[in-house]
């Protein structure tokens, strides 16, 4: 195939780590040509090991694109809050777009953008990397052969660790709705796109019930001051100190993600620093959050399925579960471990698919998303994408009437 030239928004975690990474590795699928990010520090770092030149790179993405048209297709890695423009200009200039999940923070500005492409035929590829993945693949080859017959229930859950409920959800850049999406979609967005998938069929009413329980000021230890590092007098027994948390790695270790939102410096002695004044350092218990730490959202389907979706950010270790319960049997599924259990009514037998990958990467998604969009694109095959804008507007809209739902307090008609 030819290689795909590219110019990305947003040098971030997802921007440098995962799509500069790639283009690192597979300079013949894809090329990046130019760079938008307003921190210098970041921006320069990613600019040279992509062996940018200084006109490549852009403080604001409306200089990169305001002048000419530099590649084909555009790569939007920045904060969920901040997608529509970038993405509405690339669009508007021409470029086949590979965006960030979720779309937008609200509903008129992911149809916004489902309408630029579509008005201009071009690629919108939304990130839902899962899809990718051998073991959801797996699934959906399962649950389209018909080998579980009538589909009449679907339950997924996504365990979420206390950790990284914690990091982003509660002291991190997605602890309330003025700053991201909710989270039934900020962080559930992948689950939601997963679930029409695997239906098949179109989601008619959903009801949500969600709220934020536990961090919260009236569950702080006694005594617990403001900030982990101001001598918190039950800081050796709480899973949430900050300082064991953020400390812990060596410098090396703390150049990645989650460490790296701390400080741009690794070092142990910059991270202390950040912890002392930064968001980061604060007690769980003490912040201006307002996201909740555990939803679960039931949809009725076409064809009398039933799904249910769990999200709960107090699990001992990340992980994603699903069952599906047909007429002639049944299917089980952990991602982490990678593991498909099959079993038929009337038979005591059980078939086991092993499908275990490596959790980096999102158990092979990052790199599955990147070769398709790259080849898409390279081929002109706007019709072959997967979870397209058009197909993801639909699981997002989905998310939006589940938070009314929760909100409200009641049913919501799809």
């Amino acid at each position: 195939m030819d290689r795909v030239d590219a110019v990305l928004v947003g040098a971030g975690m997802r921007g440098s780590e995962t799509y500069g990474r790639y283009a690192e590795r597979h300079g013949e699928r894809l090329r990046i040509v130019a760079l938008a990010e307003p921190r210098a520090e970041a921006r320069e770092a990613l600019g040279r090991r992509l062996g940018l030149p200084a006109g490549a790179q852009f403080a604001d993405w409306r200089e990169l694109f305001a002048g000419e048209r530099r590649a084909p297709a555009a790569i939007i890695a920045t904060s969920d809050h901040e997608h529509t423009g970038p993405a509405l200009a690339a669009l508007g200039r021409g470029h086949h777009v590979l965006l960030e999940k979720p779309i937008a923070p609200t509903p008129d500005e992911c149809r916004a953008i489902v309408q630029a492409a579509e008005q201009g035929g071009l690629v919108l590829q939304i990130a839902h990397v899962l899809r990718y993945t051998a073991f959801y693949q797996e699934v959906a080859r399962i649950l389209e052969s018909g080998q579980l017959g009538q589909l009449l229930t679907l339950d997924m859950k996504e365990h979420v660790a206390h950790w990284h409920m914690t990091h982003s959800y509660v002291r991190g850049k997605f602890r309330n709705r003025a700053m991201a999406a909710p989270i039934i979609l900020a962080k559930c967005c992948h689950d939601l796109d997963l679930l029409l998938w695997l239906a098949g069929r179109a989601p008619q009413r959903v009801v949500s019930f969600g709220e934020l329980s536990h961090y919260r000021p009236e569950h702080a230890p006694p005594g617990a001051p403001e900030r982990c590092s101001d001598g918190c007098p039950v800081q050796e027994q709480c899973p949430h100190d900050a300082l064991r948390f953020y400390l812990g790695p060596d410098d090396e270790l703390a150049r990645g993600w989650p460490w790296r939102d701390v400080s741009s410096d690794p070092s142990r002695e910059a991270r202390r620093r950040a912890l002392e004044t930064g968001r980061y350092g604060r007690c769980v218990y003490h912040c201006d959050n307002d996201v909740p730490d555990h939803q679960t959202l039931l949809v009725a389907f076409e064809k009398g399925l039933q799904a249910t979706f769990t999200v709960q950010g107090h699990a001992t270790h990340e992980t994603r579960t699903i069952r599906v319960s047909g007429s002639e049997g049944e299917l089980r599924g952990m991602l982490r471990e990678g593991l498909i259990e099959l079993s038929r009514h009337g038979s005591l037998e059980q078939e086991h698919i092993d499908l275990a990958g490596r959790e980096l990467g999102h158990f092979g998604g990052d790199q599955g998303l990147l070769d398709h969009f790259t080849d898409v694109v390279a081929r002109g095959a706007t019709d072959e994408v997967r979870s397209s804008g058009r197909v993801s507007l639909a699981s997002h809209l989905l998310g939006f009437a589940a938070e009314r739902s929760r909100v409200e307090g009641r049913v919501i008609a799809l």
